[in-house]
């Protein structure tokens, strides 16, 4: 559940963190695909983003809004900056949790294996 496709979208409460132009968009997200102040998002990157006694490499698969998500946490972004990263069908994005530094894009929308 925590890869489930899903987009991103400001409460009232938050709108004002998000751009005005992008405001009519995400007012026309369908509701099953509405994730609310990003609750679940969050909740995928606390679950999968941590680090642990010993070395562990997880392969993710899932949609460009997810990707976009853990990719805007590992760069520290604002919360709209989801918006517009936008990957390639079958692209690689590959992030990194160490214990005693903050997470590191490795690569990003990588699609030279298709080649």
């Amino acid at each position: 559940d925590f890869l489930a496709d899903r987009t991103p979208v400001p409460s009232s409460g938050q709108r004002d963190r998000y751009p005005s132009r992008w405001l009519a968009w995400l007012d026309g997200v369908p509701d099953d695909e509405r994730d609310e102040d990003a609750v679940a998002l969050r909740a995928a990157v606390e679950h999968l983003g941590v680090t642990g006694d010993s070395d562990r490499h997880e392969l993710l698969i899932t949609h460009n809004f997810v990707i976009g998500w853990f990719v805007r946490h590992v760069l520290d972004a604002s919360l709209w900056r989801w918006i517009g990263l936008n990957q390639g069908n079958c692209a690689i994005t590959i992030v990194q949790w160490d214990f005693d530094r903050p997470p590191n894009l490795v690569s990003f929308n990588d699609t030279g294996h298709l080649a």
